[in-house]
């Protein structure tokens, strides 16, 4: 009887946010920092190393890096070759890039993350489009600063 009344309710519009968002959200984030190549400097300030230091005790994370005041801005990137392939089959696409600009407002190759993507043969493209892009480098305190970015690159099947 109480097996029947489990498989019969249904979770609230709230409940299956948080567990089909929220939480998976938590979790990726918490993997990406954890698992990131580089990260920025620790900060300067005692009051924020103590937050981090507590951090790391609670949640096994290691210290995070400075959030930049100004986050890096796209200047230029070069348009993504679009395969043939998918053009001809009228197949569009997204991906979701996360890299961390270095001061110079070049992206580190190897810092190149896919997030998503909706086809596996719009990563390389994508990728080869960002490594050539030109940022305006993020800013902390009145110095650059390597900061991560998040980018969406698309394909839009048009002609042009």
């Amino acid at each position: 009887m109480y097996d029947d009344l489990a498989r019969t309710q249904r979770p609230s519009p709230l409940e299956w946010f948080v567990v089909n968002a929220v939480i998976p959200t938590l979790v990726v984030t918490l993997a990406l920092q954890v698992t990131s190549p580089r990260r920025a400097s620790p900060p300067t300030n005692p009051a924020d190393d103590n937050v981090r230091g507590w951090l790391f005790t609670v949640c096994g994370m290691p210290p995070l890096g400075r959030i930049p005041d100004v986050f890096p801005t796209l200047v230029r990137m070069p348009r993504p070759v679009y395969p043939d392939a998918m053009r001809r089959a009228g197949i569009e696409g997204r991906v979701v890039l996360r890299a961390l600009v270095n001061t110079s407002g070049r992206v580190d190759s190897s810092s190149i993350l896919v997030m998503r993507a909706t086809r596996v043969e719009f990563v390389v493209p994508a990728r080869q489009a960002l490594q050539a892009a030109l940022f305006r480098p993020g800013w902390f305190g009145g110095q650059r600063l390597d900061a991560w970015i998040t980018i969406a690159i698309d394909f839009p099947n048009r002609s042009e």
